[in-house]
Order: C-alpha cells, then structure tokens, then sequence
C-alpha cells in the first residue's frame, strides 16, 4: 500500500509540472501571435484538439490557457462556433493621446537602461526600422516602422515588464488600425521624413551612448506627437 501510494506522489508533481510548463509555453506563443498580428483580430483559432496535438499537450492544459486568455480580454469562446480573436470596438479602445500620455510617463527614462543593456543586434534592428520609415510604401507599413524602432528601445532595456508594457501599445494601435486617417493610402513625405529625422537622432544618441541627448530627444518626439493629436 505504502509502495502504491508512493508511486502515484511520484508521478504527480512530475505530471503537473508538464501541465504547467505546455500551458506556459502555449500561452506565451498565443499570446505573442495574438500581439503581433499573426492571430489577426476576430480570427479564429485552432480547436483545442489541433492546439494539443500542435504543442504535444493535454487538452486540459490547453483550456486552461484559453481561459487565461479569455480572462484577459484577448480573446472571446463561443460554444458551437470555436475560439475567436476579441475585436475591440472603438469605444473599448485606447485613444492615441491617451498611450502618447503614458507613454511620456516612461519612455523618456528608458535610455539609463538601455545605453547600459543595448547590444548591436538591437542597434541593427533600429536602423533597419529606421530605413522602413523612410521608404514605407503604405500607412500601415509606416506606422509598424516607427512603433519598431521604439520596441527595439523597449528591447534594448531588457526589462519583461517594459518590454511587455509596449507590445500592449502596438496591439491596440494595431486593432484600432495605425488609426489611418481616411482613405489616404500613403504616408505623406514630409511625414516620412520627419519621423525619421526625429528617431535618427535617438538612435544616434543611443549609439553613442548619451542617455541624456536619447531622453531628451525621445520626450520632444513624444510631445510633439502629443502636441499634433491634441490639435487635430
């Protein structure tokens, strides 16, 4: 009897330490596909069936994830019909001065870490941004561009809260659409090239390692930014 019972507190714990490490392995692929678009808004995704076998897991582990996901808002499960992407109406958005307002709170602190953290990889990754700014060929394209440069900041801190702080901040931009003005299907050049002349010099700042020219220059953007929504 000892033996028997024995065996089975063996198991257990192994058992539901998988339990626990494919459900926080499918909420954090979920997750990150749902925030950059891969699981594009009122989506459907894969049955719970297909996401089991897909991560070699229990199913039990997979609605618990769901569940995690749902409780957050990022998604909606509807019996009979599967598991959707949540479509945010634009009541239920954030407005584009209200991330600029909190974005202002934090952004501009982020080079004390970053000029002691970035690596060139992050470096490269700004510059390729920088050069889609400039050459965005579509409103989306642009926007995406310049949020990019800013992730890669977020990035180079290596800080998780951060980091995640800012993939909710381009989630809602993406579900609230760039907040595309009309039907206009290209960014304006001056746009363009203001964007970029404006996160060249935080991107020469950082590379340089001046944590005060990058705070000062990524506050003016921000405000300026704010200062033009505001006005329209």
């Amino acid at each position: 009897m000892n033996i028997e019972t024995n065996s089975v507190a063996g198991v257990a714990p192994s058992a539901r330490a998988k339990s626990e490490l494919d459900s926080q392995s499918i909420y954090r692929d979920l997750k990150s596909g749902i925030m950059q678009g891969a699981y594009p808004a009122g989506s459907r995704l894969p049955t719970e069936r297909a996401l089991a076998e897909h991560f070699d897991a229990a199913r039990n582990s997979v609605r618990k994830t769901l569940n995690l996901l749902e409780d957050e808002g990022l998604i909606i499960r509807h019996v009979g019909r599967g598991t959707f992407v949540r479509t945010a109406s634009a009541q239920d958005e954030f407005t584009l001065a209200e991330l600029l307002e909190a974005r202002l709170l934090f952004e501009p602190n982020l080079p004390d870490l970053v000029v002691e953290r970035i690596t060139p990889e992050l470096i490269g990754e700004m510059e390729m941004a920088l050069e889609q700014v400039r050459n965005a060929e579509s409103w989306d394209q642009f926007k995406e561009a310049k949020y990019a440069v800013h992730m890669a900041i977020a990035r180079g801190s290596r800080n998780r809260f951060i980091i995640s702080i800012f993939e909710q901040i381009i989630a809602s931009r993406r579900r609230a659409g760039w907040g595309r003005p009309g039907q206009q299907l290209s960014p304006v050049l001056v746009v363009r090239e203001a964007a970029y002349r404006d996160n060249l010099v935080i991107l020469e700042a950082l590379r340089s390692g001046d944590a005060d020219k990058a705070r000062e220059a990524i506050r003016d953007y921000l405000l300026r930014t704010l200062s033009n929504v505001s006005s329209n």
